[in-house]
């Protein structure tokens, strides 16, 4: 009815394709004539006789011409002999007719495919690898194909099926191999990157997966290396959404917080609010925040002074902050976010509680935090003797500012406590999951009060984020631009960086501390651009 009523020849066309289509992939009239061999062979008792012995559904050659003839010969023999009406002969003969029809046409379309599909698989191992095959790549891949099938007797399908294992195997698919440009010398100590060693870096760098056909055809053509080109594509993929791999990899290791969706230190007794939903919005926060920065070439220094984040639904609700339901998308914007303690970076729950050891806040652990990761300074590791502090917080007769104090009495530990306590202290207004609180898990009143290093002192998030600010603001972009050339270039800062990161910090300047800014900077740097090696090796 669907063709008589509705479809035009066209249309009529398409649908016999894509049937064909079906057929050619899912081998749907093979798998439908070995299950009815199988079934007369079991359950009916149909074909248990002597002469259907050569007849299996387990042989691979049970669909071929000579078997499929045979089948049907002895099939009807029996049939008739118990009294099968001549129609329903007919319509037996009828039926192993069209199969052998179907496999036939089937056969030939394999057989004309084999070919397309082995190139296909070049291509793919292409893409695997994320560059041109050289001649000799080309004829390994083929070489291993035709042993596959000439010596190990595989057939088409388990051979490529083998060859697509050994590329995803492959070293080449496994690691990043650069490959050097023209120009290396054997005895060179820098040489450049060629062109797909370079989308590769880039792509790696900005999406932590493979480069784009965009960025592999500009690569092809050579004109990567151009400045105006690379910018252009620099631009185009901070814009993608494709972005947010730098968002996880590159922040979430700098933050500290990749692994935090699998963060199981909260007692969800204690705190019932804390579940997988939220869990999984804390996580997400700061990956939002980032992508929009990188999006809209927002400032760095968005990251500790926002007046806004991004919540849906159950973020937005634990922090008490307003919603639009059943809006798309599902995160939205969050502005004038210090009215519900929140705003930039610092806040974010996802850091209050990967900090925090489960039933009771530690300043410790946040202001380590806070200066580790943000500001950059090294605090060595506490000596083996220091006393563990309470783990429930509820049971602590003074409060944790007051338990701290007593140990800042110790000189050994005084000096790095001085550096660090401040900056813990600020968040004692924000509870083990980064709930806002007014008074501590024993019932303390919390006091946010701090003195910083400098001996200025200052209350909260407000008071942190002037002190930040106004002392050590360059100390925080100093630290992004060491973090974010260290991720770009996969290795540690050096010495001979030192121009570069000079020169990151002056363009920062100048650009009003754009985030484009530092990842132009990078990606045009002789650092970005040329790999060192050693002497002897450049024409590996």
């Amino acid at each position: 009815p669907l063709c008589v009523l509705m479809l035009d020849d066209s249309q009529k066309a398409e649908l016999d394709r894509l049937w064909l289509e079906l057929d050619f992939v899912a081998a749907a009239p093979i798998r439908q004539y070995t299950g009815f061999i199988w079934f007369d062979r079991t359950d009916s008792a149909f074909m248990r006789d002597p002469e259907f012995d050569r007849y299996r559904a387990e042989d691979k050659d049970c669909v071929s011409e000579e078997k499929v003839r045979g089948l049907c010969e002895a099939y009807t023999a029996k049939a008739e002999k118990l009294g099968a009406s001549h129609q329903a002969v007919t319509a037996m003969r009828d039926y192993f007719d069209e199969m052998s029809v179907k496999f036939r046409e089937l056969e030939s379309l394999h057989a004309k495919a084999e070919s397309e599909q082995l190139e296909a698989l070049v291509r793919f191992t292409e893409r695997a690898y994320r560059r041109p095959l050289g001649d000799s790549d080309r004829e390994q891949v083929v070489a291993f194909y035709r042993e596959l099938r000439d010596v190990d007797g595989l057939s088409h399908e388990d051979a490529i099926r083998d060859c697509v294992v050994a590329v995803l195997m492959s070293p080449h698919f496994n690691f990043r191999v650069d490959t050097l440009g023209a120009a290396a010398s054997s005895d060179a100590k820098v040489v450049p990157l060629d062109d797909d060693a370079l989308a590769n870096r880039l792509s790696y760098f900005l999406w932590s997966s493979m480069p784009d056909e965009p960025l592999m055809r500009l690569a092809a053509a050579g004109r990567l290396h151009e400045p105006l080109v690379l910018m252009e594509q620099t631009q185009r993929m901070l814009g993608d959404d494709r972005v947010r791999g730098l968002a996880v990899e590159f922040m979430g290791n700098w933050l500290d917080f990749r692994r935090f969706e699998q963060h199981n230190g909260v007692d969800r007794d204690r705190f019932p609010k804390f579940n997988n939903e939220l869990r999984q919005a804390m996580f997400e926060e700061p990956i939002r925040f980032f992508m929009d920065i990188a999006q809209r070439d927002g400032s760095v220094l968005e990251f500790l002074d926002a007046d806004h984040t991004f919540v849906n639904s159950s973020l937005a609700e634990f922090y008490g902050a307003p919603f639009t339901a059943g809006a798309t998308p599902a995160w939205q914007r969050l502005d004038q976010a210090s009215r519900y303690g929140r705003g930039g970076v610092l806040p974010m729950a996802v850091f209050l509680t990967s900090n925090s050891p489960g039933l009771r806040t530690s300043p410790v652990k946040r202001g380590n935090w806070l200066v580790k990761r943000i500001l950059g300074e090294h605090i060595p590791p506490p000596p083996p003797s220091v006393p563990e502090l309470p783990s429930d917080e509820a049971k602590l007769e003074l409060s944790l500012r007051e338990t701290l104090a007593r140990h800042r009495e110790d000189s050994t530990c005084a000096a790095c406590h001085d550096r660090i306590d401040a900056f813990g202290l600020v968040f004692e207004g924000y509870g083990p999951v980064g709930e806002q609180r007014q008074t501590d898990l024993a019932g303390h009143a919390i006091d946010i009060e701090a003195e910083f290093p400098d001996g200025t002192t200052g209350s909260g998030l407000e008071g942190l984020k002037h002190f930040i600010q106004t002392t050590r603001q360059q100390d925080f972009t100093d630290n992004l631009s060491q973090q974010l050339l260290a991720y770009a270039l996969t290795r540690s800062v050096q010495l001979s960086d030192d121009e570069l990161l000079a020169k990151m910090r002056e363009n920062s300047r100048e650009q009003n501390y754009r985030f484009s800014t530092l990842i132009n900077t990078i990606v045009t740097s002789p650092q970005f651009l040329n790999r060192r090696i050693e002497s002897g090796t450049a024409h590996q």
